[in-house]
């Protein structure tokens, strides 16, 4: 880490891009007031903005920092300072949970093995309600996360909501460190990489990361920055060298001209093929950082949500008494000087409620199927997507699959908006019409015929097929016909029972849900009794309200 030449008297500065509430929430601490004029100086000297005199005038710190009104300068104890930067690092001491704040309290989100939370049987969807004998519900993070971390080998009871039960724990608290790095290989070559935080070690991790996922046979990435609210600053420029190889990363303003530019790292390779960035609101400061350089220089498609659009450095300075004053000293811009605080970054597909994730395998997945990538010919069975710097060919036996089916809905809704979208067929790619926007079904089974639209149908429908020929009843199989709700792409079960040569009643085995469209699909492949196989036909139907 290296300090900042236009500010040697300050002694040490840890440039640190990090909301405190998304990474360890710590403790408040009372500041000492004998550290008053040497914070007022920091503040008057380096604060981003110019200090009004009545703050500065304010006569203890609490005061002064209470009418600045700045959630991003905080006064820490050298303890707190410690437990600030461990927690960028993944290294706390504490019971080995992942959390989030609900109503109740905290809710568990994660349960690392091997620590105390996991020995007790603490599980993810547990509701942790109270802890060391106080109520969590309304508290504040900090307040909770205080609670629940101490010393190592120290104890802390608490007690659990889990559906209808209160349970009772004591939970040891234990020295955890945890890599701010994850990854796995999604269906056979993507790599996935999730990043926790941007800690000291965080560029390394990545580059291991992606050299070992490579041998693996990935050819393309996700890297997935939700929720990570930042951390070192030069550690996004470490890691972002993986990319721009030395390029422009970020630039930097405070109140004197001119504006300072960082470059990213040069790092012995970069990193090829497609990649997608996953981002939500709570996506901040340096991982911010990160998601603005790639955008920039179309490195990356941005998927998800826009960001949380803090675009401070903050720099931590070590007070005479050994305490920390966090206080912003620049706002940055991405490399096309585009602003970030609170404006954030858009994102290139529109994306929410945790489906990011399969929307992006969608994406992904073919990128290097020969019929979608070829210049010409037939792409019959493909629907193509563009987005920010990429275009994406999407297979329709994928998004007719139940687990990508809701996903799939999403980036179509996403993209009429944003994006464009081409349908595949025999003469290449051709746009996808409004009308066929309105009525996915035309989409999802294109060339399969109209065979009418019902409305106000019971829920305890049974339905007729009609056929005009006769029908080789042994040539139906359990594929032959699906009945499939069109929100979750859950394939109904239902009853197949031949009435004549002609016609067929599909009865399902439980009532419909009120108000829902369904789609009746007969799919090709069907044979008449002279052995010639029927078209796919599909049927829309829609059931009554309540």
């Amino acid at each position: 880490m290296k300090a900042l030449k236009r500010y040697p008297q300050i002694g040490i500065i840890i440039f640190i891009l990090l909301l405190s509430l998304i990474a360890v929430p710590l403790q408040a601490s009372a500041a000492g007031d004998d550290m008053l004029p040497e914070v007022r100086e920091y503040l008057k000297a380096y604060y981003v903005d110019p200090v009004a005199d009545d703050v500065l005038q304010a006569k203890t710190i609490k005061e002064m920092l209470d009418r600045l009104g700045d959630v991003n300068t905080e006064y820490f104890t050298k303890e707190e300072y410690e437990q600030f930067t461990d927690s960028l690092n993944r290294h706390y001491t504490g019971i080995g949970i992942e959390l989030q704040m609900v109503a109740e309290g905290v809710l568990v989100t994660n349960v690392f093995k091997g620590y105390g939370a996991d020995k007790a049987g603490i599980q993810v969807g547990d509701i942790i309600i109270a802890g060391g004998g106080d109520s969590f519900a309304g508290k504040s993070a900090e307040y909770c996360t205080s609670k629940l971390q101490g010393p190592a080998g120290s104890k802390v009871s608490v007690k659990v909501k889990r559906e209808k039960q209160i349970l009772n724990f004591t939970l040891e608290r234990m020295e955890i460190t945890l890599p701010t790095v994850e990854s796995r290989l999604l269906e056979g070559h993507i790599g996935y990489i999730l990043i926790y935080s941007f800690g000291e070690d965080t560029a390394r991790e990545f580059g291991q990361t992606v050299k070992s996922l490579q041998d693996k046979g990935a050819d393309c990435w996700i890297i997935d920055l939700r929720n990570n609210g930042g951390g070192y600053t030069q550690a996004a420029l470490d890691l972002l060298g993986y990319f721009l190889n030395g390029k422009t990363a970020l630039i930097a303003e405070d109140r004197n001209p001119p504006a300072l530019t960082y470059r990213a790292a040069k790092q012995d390779f970069t990193v090829t093929g497609p990649v997608i960035l996953l981002a939500n609101r709570y996506t901040a400061s340096s991982s911010e950082i990160t998601a603005a350089a790639l955008k920039d220089y179309e490195q990356a498609v941005i998927v998800g949500e826009k960001t949380y659009g803090s675009g401070l450095v903050k720099a931590l300075i070590q007070l005479s008494n050994g305490d920390y004053l966090k206080l912003p000293i620049q706002r940055f811009y991405s490399p096309n000087k585009k602003p970030i605080n609170k404006v954030g970054i858009e994102p290139d597909l529109e994306l929410v409620e945790g489906d990011e994730l399969q929307a992006a395998v969608l994406l992904l997945k073919n990128h290097n199927a020969s019929a979608a990538q070829k210049a010409g010919g037939d792409k019959t069975g493909y629907l193509r997507l563009k987005a920010g710097p990429g275009t994406f060919a999407l297979s329709l036996e994928d998004l007719r699959r139940p687990e990508y089916w809701q996903p799939g809905q999403k980036i179509l809704d996403s993209a009429k908006v944003s994006t464009g979208l081409e349908l595949g067929g025999t003469d290449g790619w051709q746009a996808v019409s409004k009308n066929y926007l309105q009525d996915r079904s035309k989409i999802y089974y294109p060339g399969y015929a109209e065979a009418g639209r019902l409305n106000n149908i019971p829920k305890d429908k049974i339905f007729t097929i009609t056929f005009k020929r006769e029908v080789a009843w042994e040539s139906v199989s359990a594929d032959s016909i699906e009945l499939i709700d069109a929100v979750s792409g859950a394939r109904v079960v239902c009853e197949f029972v031949f009435s004549d040569q002609h016609n067929m009643k599909v009865i399902p085995r439980e009532q419909l849900k009120a108000n829902s469209e369904y789609w009746l699909v007969v799919h090709p492949g069907i044979k008449d009794a002279a052995g010639q196989k029927f078209g796919g036909g599909i049927a829309v139907a829609r059931t009554t309200a309540e």
